[in-house]
């Protein structure tokens, strides 16, 4: 009787051996080297010839190929699906006060021609809870409260009357206010991230991140307050140039502020080796004040 050749047994290491002992093959706990190694070494069975035997390696493969695909589906499915999203509006007066408290993620607040406050939110983890509650003068959103434990960042997208009044703390990300037209802006972050404000039109402005830029882009009112601080980041104005306001800048380390075209329409003196400027544009209507502890303030006109 004449025997077939023996072929090579694959080479398994003792990790490759361990999946195998299970008797049959689980896409989620193969790694993708074993995989590949599986089909590209695989014994032809040995007691089939001719057409069984193409048909048993063919099957073979074939069983590999779908653990590869599984494989794959599991390695590259979406992290998105395990999101959750809010999306709800809520009626509201045009001047209605907005209160959001969040501990981390993005924060968009835009101002439309609505009595309608409509909130988006996505959430990272599907344990997030977002309830905004309503009450007589305003819609207050706290994150803090309603999830005791940190559940990733939390995204919110705002969209409010123009003229409402805007007041967003986060613990972390960036902030971002456009167009509202109330009584008092304020965004505050007592960690990381930037805060752009812009379009503004408010009596009082205030804006603070410990890491981070700030952008004011916004028309001074007379009798308005307008404050802007930093600890490392850098800080850029752009009021219009023919407001009339009251300054004082400090930038303790760097000593970088830079007045541009307002050093010529006003009035101002220098201290401490130039740390700090203190001065008067115009009628000094609007009162200015902005601090950074570790970067630029740059003024520039709208």
């Amino acid at each position: 009787m004449r025997l077939l050749p023996r072929r090579p047994a694959a080479s398994f290491s003792a990790r490759d051996s361990a999946y195998m002992e299970r008797g049959r093959f689980d896409a989620k706990l193969l790694p993708m080297d074993v995989i590949q190694r599986l089909m590209r070494d695989t014994p032809t069975p040995p007691h089939t010839s001719g057409p069984r035997r193409s048909h048993a390696t063919a099957a073979l493969r074939a069983s590999l190929s779908l653990a590869v695909f599984i494989t794959l589906g599991f390695l590259f499915a979406p992290h998105a699906s395990a999101q959750r999203s809010f999306n709800k509006e809520y009626p509201a007066q045009s001047n209605i006060r907005l209160h959001l408290h969040n501990r981390s993620g993005t924060i968009e607040v835009l101002a439309w021609k609505k009595n309608v406050i409509k909130v988006t939110a996505t959430m990272e983890s599907k344990s997030a809870r977002v309830t905004p509650e309503v009450d007589g003068d305003g819609l207050r959103i706290d994150v803090l409260r309603e999830n005791r434990e940190d559940v990733g960042d939390i995204n919110f997208r705002i969209q409010v009357p123009e003229t409402s009044t805007v007041d967003i703390n986060t613990m972390r990300g960036n902030i971002t206010i456009r167009n509202v037209r109330g009584q008092m802006v304020r965004a505050h972050v007592s960690s990381e991230g930037d805060i752009e404000l812009t379009g503004i039109r408010a009596l009082t402005v205030m804006a603070e991140n410990t890491v981070g830029n700030i952008l004011f882009d916004a028309e001074l009112l007379r009798g308005g307050t307008y404050v802007l601080n930093s600890t490392q980041g850098d800080i850029q104005l752009r009021i219009t140039a023919e407001a009339g306001f009251r300054l004082m800048a400090t930038a303790p380390r760097t000593r970088n502020i830079e007045l541009n075209s307002f050093a010529q329409q006003g009035q101002f003196e220098y201290f401490n080796d130039k740390r700090k400027v203190v001065g008067k544009v115009g009628d000094g209507g609007a009162a200015l004040s902005t601090t950074n502890g570790r970067g630029s303030i740059v003024f520039m006109p709208r």
